[in-house]
């Protein structure tokens, strides 16, 4: 057989399976990109892996159930394939968390790592392949600065941009400063040029990502004078200190950078209202108004509770009566914007009262969409310490009654949309394709407005629409999405040349792929 009818040699595969938070699916999809420029190939299937890395978030009980369940079928591979099984690691928070324990209940696995060595994962993977078992890697980075690149596979309109990490919050409740460190930001300078980088490769849509995005920049010194030097707030003083480089001044530099013109949309999540600025805010005005044009029409900005006293015991350290101002304020500034929250149903000692604050919460802000949970208690946190004293059937009864007040209230503000033309990024061909009528043709793709809620469209064209920024009409509604028609729009299409969804032919040899 000669060299030019060789068959290649079969790559080995990867399957990452995912829980939890958008860092953890960002640290995913560097996962599989570091293991790529190794060789490996990314599979949705763990049958066909070589390898299997569980991503495991630890923020709830039930997360953490969902990863070791998931472990534990792939002792069923081990057992199967004996030496010629994949390798198996746990990494995430709960692999920080754990650390060596799961050895213990799951001796078939081969190693843990923690969040901070994602980058090492090549190294380590290569150590299991040559023999070793039961290792573990979940030091966190000891330096002070924070430095990274955002990798991903293949060509994306949509990414996400980790800029700081860890959180020094230190909520009662929560274990992300165990599982993530303390906080660390990178340098605007840096983060510009990965975005420019990002945006040269087709992205038009970028997530800042951090555990708490407005302490963002803390310790980094404002080397280049950028603006606004110094934050406020009604609580006080809240953020990096003037003098320090800001989460503000990021979004200024993205909006001025020309180097990210074909940028089409910036999002940021999480934020912590203690830190939420009124620069911040300011972000949200019309441009002419000194505003960011670019920010997504949307905040996701977790109040956890209706209550005074809950938020006091939760270390929320800030009033109820802040937070409403601060979103009566930002709908002045930006009418249509779209918000979303995390809410906790059950803390120790919460009473039907303070429950039912929270629920007249919702009615105050109407939020688009929630994300509640009953409290359960995350080991070596100070709630941990707390009587656990809501019983179960009362948690899940609160939990079930706030979420289907929610979605009575998000059905009036979604029928609102109706009528409207807005600007949609599609996502994908959407997994219910239910609006087909018997006897029509086409596909219903799905898609994002810049205030985050999810549209449904038909188009019958059959082209690939995935990645494209169209105008859609709102013709429908639900209490979760909209659904719509797509306009072609002469002067859209005129404004945008690059969108080849408007501005080149339908022909039907373009078929999706």
């Amino acid at each position: 057989m000669t060299p030019e009818t060789q068959v290649p040699e079969t790559r080995k595969k990867v399957h990452v399976k995912t829980f939890g938070c958008q860092m953890n699916v960002a640290d995913t999809e560097r996962m599989i990109a570091l293991m790529g420029e190794r060789g490996m190939q990314s599979t949705e299937n763990p049958k066909d892996a070589d390898l299997i890395i569980i991503n495991g978030c630890s923020v709830r009980e039930k997360a953490v159930h969902k990863a070791v369940s998931f472990l534990g079928e792939q002792q069923i591979l081990k057992k199967q394939k004996g030496e010629k099984g994949p390798i198996i690691a746990l990494g995430g928070c709960v692999g920080q968390l754990d650390k060596g324990e799961v050895f213990k209940r799951a001796p078939y696995l081969d190693f843990v790592f923690g969040p901070d060595a994602i980058d090492q994962l090549p190294e380590l993977v290569h150590k299991a392949e040559s023999g070793n078992r039961h290792f573990v890697q979940v030091e966190f980075d000891k330096t002070l600065s924070y430095s990274t690149q955002t990798k991903v596979q293949g060509s994306k309109a949509q990414a996400f941009v980790n800029i700081m990490k860890g959180c020094d919050k230190y909520c009662t409740y929560c274990i992300v400063p165990f599982t993530r460190g303390r906080e660390k930001s990178r340098t605007i300078r840096e983060v510009l040029d990965d975005i420019a980088d990002l945006v040269s490769k087709g992205v038009r849509e970028v997530t800042l990502l951090g555990q708490n995005v407005n302490s963002f920049g803390k310790g980094n010194p404002n080397v280049h004078g950028y603006e606004p030097k110094e934050l406020h707030s009604p609580i006080g003083k809240v953020g990096p200190r003037a003098g320090e480089e800001n989460f503000p001044q990021l979004l200024y530099a993205i909006e001025n950078d020309p180097r990210l013109e074909k940028l089409k949309r910036i999002r940021f999540t999480s934020s912590h209202p203690l830190d939420f600025s009124d620069e911040l805010i300011a972000c949200y005005a019309p441009k002419e108004k000194g505003g960011v044009s670019r920010l997504a029409r949307h905040l996701h900005l977790p109040v956890q509770s209706g209550s005074n006293r809950m938020l006091t015991k939760m270390g929320r350290h800030h009033q109820i009566e802040t937070y409403i101002a601060q979103m009566r304020r930002l709908k002045e500034l930006c009418p249509d914007v779209g918000l979303s929250t995390d809410l906790i149903v059950g803390f120790p000692t919460e009473s039907e009262e303070e429950y039912l604050e929270t629920k007249r919460l919702l009615d105050e802000v109407r939020y688009d969409n929630i994300y509640a949970f009953m409290y359960s208690p995350r080991p070596g946190t100070r709630a941990a310490k707390l009587p656990d004293d809501v019983p179960n059937e009362v948690k899940n009864r609160r939990l079930n009654e706030l979420l289907a007040h929610q979605l009575k209230i998000a059905a009036s503000t979604y029928a609102e949309r109706v009528g409207q033309t807005l600007e949609v990024l599609v996502e994908g061909v959407a997994k219910n394709q239910n609006l087909i009528k018997e006897g029509a043709t086409g596909r219903v793709w799905t898609g994002r407005t810049s205030c985050n809620r999810v549209v449904n469209f038909i188009d019958d064209s059959n082209r690939n629409l995935l990645g494209r920024f169209l105008q859609v009409k709102i013709t429908g509604s639900t209490s979760l999405s909209l659904s719509g028609e797509w306009v072609h729009d002469p002067l859209y299409a005129e404004q945008n040349p690059t969108d080849v969804a408007y501005t080149s032919s339908y022909s039907s040899s373009e078929v999706v792929q």
